[in-house]
C-alpha cells in the first residue's frame, strides 16, 4: 500500500504553505545555549526573518520538542527562543523550521483526512459473513464503518477439476493426508449446523491440543492429475483452502519443495471461514518434494479447525480468490445502535461468503510526538496535494493567516481542489444500478 508518513506530511504541509526552508535535515553549526540555536547556514536571511517561527528539534537530545523564535541574528545565524530547551542544543543536532506550530499542523492534517472523505479514503474489504441458507439479514462488521458501497456474493469454485492436483480436495476423506499432532476426522453435514461444512456433504475436522505444533499434509505421491515433483520445477504454484477457525494467528497454509517452504499464507484471522492462499515459485531443480499442507503454531491455544475445499495448481491465487459476483439490490439499516444490518431481498444460498466493500477515513497520525512522525496515511504523492490543500485551509481558519499570506496559497489550493473534484468523479461512492443500496444514513 502506498502511504506517506507523518514526517513526510508535516514537511509537505510546510512547503505547501510556502516555507521552503522547513525541510528535514537542517543542522546546527555550533553549540547553542538553553535559549539559542546556532546555524550559520541561515545567515543569508535578514535579522528577525524567523521571528515567531517554530524550531522543531529532530535530534536525540530534544527530539520532537519545539520552541518559538523570539529573535534572529543574521550575522551569527543565532535563533533565540521564548522558552528554554530541556537540553542544550549541540553542534550537529538536526532540526526543522516552521512558520506554524508543529502540533497544530499535525492536528490540521488529521482534521483534513476527515474533510477530504470520501474523495480520499481507504477501501475496506470484508469477507467474514458466511450465509446460512435461512437468514435474509446479517450484521455488518464494524470495520466496514461507512458502507458497504458494494455487496458481492461468492460464486463457489469447483475442486474436482483437471487442474487441481489434490486428492480428496473437498475434505470428505482423510486418506492420502498425513496428520502430525492433529487428530483428523470427517465432519458430515447436519441440518442443525448451518455453517459447517461450508459447501459439501462432508468436511475435515482437525483438533490440536494446547502447546503443540501440528501439520496436516498431502505429499506429491498421493496427489492427482499426474503431477510429479520434477514437473513442478521452476513453476509458479498456488495452494488454497477454505478453513474455519475461531482462534486468530494459529493456523496457516503452506507448500514445500526440495528447498523447504516455498510459500505460506497469512495466519488465519479467527473470523470463521477464510480462504487461505499461498503462491510462490518452485525451485528450478526440484526433483523429489512437493507438499501441500496446513501448519499450526505451538502456543497455549488449543484449536478446533475445519477445512472444506482445497486446491493446489499452476498459476495465481486469483483463480479461486476473486470469485465474487454482483447481487440484487439490498438495504442497509442503521438505527444508531450497533451493529448495522444488511438486508438481502431474497435468501442467499447456504455456505457463501459475502464480500462487503466500503470506504473509511485515512488513518490518523495522532497526538503522540514519538509516533505521529512514523504513523502513515494511505496516500500517494499526487493525492497528498489534496490533503495538504485541505490542511492549509484549516490552518488558515484556525491561525487567522493574514490576507497577505493567503493569495500565495490560493493557486495551489485551486489546483488541488480541481484534482479533488476529478477524484470524486473517479472514486465517488456511486455504484452501478445493479449494485446500488439504499442507505438513509449516508
Amino acid at each position: 500500500m502506498i502511504s506517506r508518513t507523518g514526517a513526510q506530511l508535516l514537511t509537505g504541509l510546510s512547503r505547501f504553505l510556502g516555507d521552503e526552508i522547513s525541510v528535514s535535515g537542517l543542522t546546527m553549526s555550533s553549540n547553542g545555549t538553553s535559549t539559542t540555536v546556532v546555524d550559520t547556514e541561515l545567515s543569508s536571511y535578514g535579522d528577525d526573518f524567523f521571528r515567531d517561527w517554530w524550531i522543531r528539534d529532530t535530534s536525540s537530545t530534544n527530539q520532537w520538542v519545539f520552541r518559538r523564535v523570539s529573535s534572529f541574528t543574521s550575522a551569527s545565524g543565532t535563533l533565540t527562543t521564548v522558552n528554554t530547551w530541556g537540553s542544550t542544543p549541540q553542534s550537529g543536532d538536526t532540526y526543522e523550521l516552521h512558520r506554524f506550530r508543529p502540533d497544530g499542523m499535525f492536528s490540521a492534517l488529521d482534521d483534513a483526512r476527515v474533510s477530504v472523505y470520501p474523495d480520499l479514503a481507504i477501501l475496506r474489504f470484508d469477507d467474514t459473513i458466511t450465509t446460512d441458507g435461512i437468514s435474509k439479514s446479517y450484521d455488518i462488521p464494524s470495520n466496514v464503518r461507512r458502507g458497504p458501497a458494494t455487496v458481492l456474493l461468492e460464486q463457489p469454485v469447483a475442486v474436482d477439476v483437471s487442474w487441481n492436483f489434490l486428492t480428496a480436495p473437498t475434505g470428505d476423506s482423510t486418506s492420502n493426508y498425513t496428520a502430525s499432532n492433529f487428530t483428523a476426522s470427517t465432519y458430515a453435514r447436519e441440518e442443525a449446523d448451518r455453517l459447517i461444512p461450508k459447501y459439501d456433504d462432508t468436511a475435515t475436522e482437525l483438533v490440536l491440543a494446547a502447546s503443540t505444533a501440528g501439520t496436516y499434509r498431502q505429499v506429491v505421491a498421493n496427489m492427482a492429475n499426474n503431477i510429479t515433483a520434477a514437473k513442478s520445477a521452476g513453476r509458479r504454484m498456488t495452494a488454497a483452502a477454505w478453513v474455519y477457525c475461531r482462534s486468530a494467528s494459529k493456523i496457516a497454509l503452506e507448500f514445500l519443495d526440495d528447498s523447504g517452504q516455498v510459500a505460506a499464507s497469512s495466519q488465519h484471522g479467527g473470523t470463521g471461514w477464510e480462504l487461505l492462499t499461498a503462491t510462490g515459485n518452485v525451485v528450478g531443480t526440484n526433483a523429489t518434494t512437493l507438499t501441500w499442507g496446513l501448519t499450526a503454531d505451538n502456543d497455549a491455544t488449543p484449536i478446533n479447525v475445519f477445512w472444506n475445499r482445497a486446491w493446489f495448481y499452476y498459476g495465481e491465487a486469483g483463480r479461486v480468490r476473486d470469485v465474487y459476483a454482483q447481487v440484487q439490490p439490498k438495504r442497509v439499516r442503521r438505527d444508531g445502535t450497533p451493529p448495522a444490518t444488511l438486508h438481502f431481498l431474497g435468501i442467499p444460498p447456504r455456505g457463501r461468503q459475502v464480500r462487503l466493500i466500503g470506504r473509511d477515513h485515512l488513518s490518523e497520525l495522532g497526538t503522540t510526538a514519538g509516533t505521529q512522525v512514523t504513523n502513515t496515511m494511505e496516500l500517494d504523492a499526487a493525492d497528498e496535494q489534496i490533503l495538504l490543500a485541505e490542511a492549509a485551509k484549516i490552518l488558515f481558519l484556525r491561525e487567522g493567516m493574514s490576507t497577505n499570506d493567503f493569495p500565495s496559497l490560493s493557486t495551489k489550493i485551486a489546483i488541488a481542489e480541481a484534482r479533488r473534484v476529478d477524484m470524486a468523479k473517479k472514486w465517488g461512492m456511486n455504484v452501478p444500478t445493479q449494485q446500488a443500496i439504499t442507505s438513509p444514513w449516508r
